[in-house]
C-alpha cells in the first residue's frame, strides 16, 4: 500500500527526520505517536504527498510519487485528510461541507456514509450549531466522500475529550475493515492508539517499532 525508505528531510539547517523508513498495510490502521516536536506531523505531510522530503523514496499504490505527473489528481483520487482543526465552512451545512469537493454523484454513498458516522440528523445543520465531536465526524465524512485508497489523520482528536477520542479510534478502525480504506494517524494519544494494528514512535526525527 505504502513504502517509505530513508526518508530525511531538512528545515533550513535543522534535520528534522533522519533516514525514516517504514511500510503500511492495506486497510490496517497505523498510529505514529510522538511528542510534539518529534516529527510525526512532518512525515505525515511527507507519506501523505504534501511535502516533498529532501532525501528518501515513497511508493503509493506500487507508484513513486516522484513519478506521478499530476500530483494533484492523484491526491484527489486517493487521499483524504482529517486535521486537528476540522475545517469546516461555517456558511455551509454539513451536507455541503461533504460534498463540497466531491467528484462523484452516488448520494447513496453519501447516506449511507452519514448513517455509518452517526451524522444523518445533522445533515441540515451548520457547523456553528453542532459539536467538537460532531465535527470531527463530518470532517471524517469528507476526507470519505472520495472513496480514497488511504487517510491521514494529523491530531485528530487533539480538540476533543476523552470519550469523542475514543469514539474517533473507533470509527478509524471500523472503516478499515468495511470501506477497504487505510488508515494512518499521527498522534500523542497511546491510550487510544492501541486499538491501531501498529503503532511506530517517533522521537526527535526517529522511528521504531513501539513496543
Amino acid at each position: 500500500m505504502l513504502h517509505a525508505e530513508n526518508i530525511t528531510h531538512i528545515y533550513g539547517n535543522e534535520e528534522v527526520l533522519h533516514n525514516v523508513s517504514l511500510s503500511l498495510k492495506k486497510s490496517s490502521l497505523t498510529a505514529i505517536i510522538g511528542e510534539s516536536g518529534s516529527g510525526k506531523s512532518t512525515l505525515l505531510s511527507i507519506l501523505s504527498t504534501l511535502l516533498q522530503p529532501t532525501s528518501g523514496v515513497v511508493s503509493i499504490l506500487e507508484t513513486n510519487i516522484k513519478n506521478i505527473q499530476n500530483i494533484d489528481t492523484f491526491r484527489n483520487n486517493n487521499i483524504g485528510f482529517v486535521f486537528q482543526f476540522h475545517y469546516l465552512i461555517n456558511y455551509l451545512n454539513v451536507i455541503d461541507n461533504i460534498t463540497l469537493a466531491m467528484n462523484h454523484k452516488d448520494n447513496t454513498y453519501l447516506k449511507s456514509l452519514l448513517i455509518k458516522l452517526g451524522i444523518e440528523n445533522i445533515a441540515n445543520k451548520y457547523p456553528y450549531e453542532i459539536s467538537g465531536g460532531q465535527k470531527q465526524r463530518v470532517a471524517i465524512a469528507r476526507a470519505l466522500i472520495n472513496k480514497p485508497k488511504i487517510i491521514f489523520a494529523d491530531e485528530p482528536t487533539g480538540n476533543l475529550d476523552s470519550k469523542n477520542s475514543k469514539n474517533v479510534f473507533d470509527l478509524f478502525k471500523n472503516i478499515t475493515q468495511t470501506e477497504d480504506v487505510t488508515v494512518v494517524v499521527a498522534t500523542h494519544d497511546l491510550q487510544n492508539a492501541q486499538s491501531a494494528n501498529i503503532i511506530y514512535e517517533m522521537n526527535d526525527g526517529h522511528i521504531s517499532n513501539y513496543n
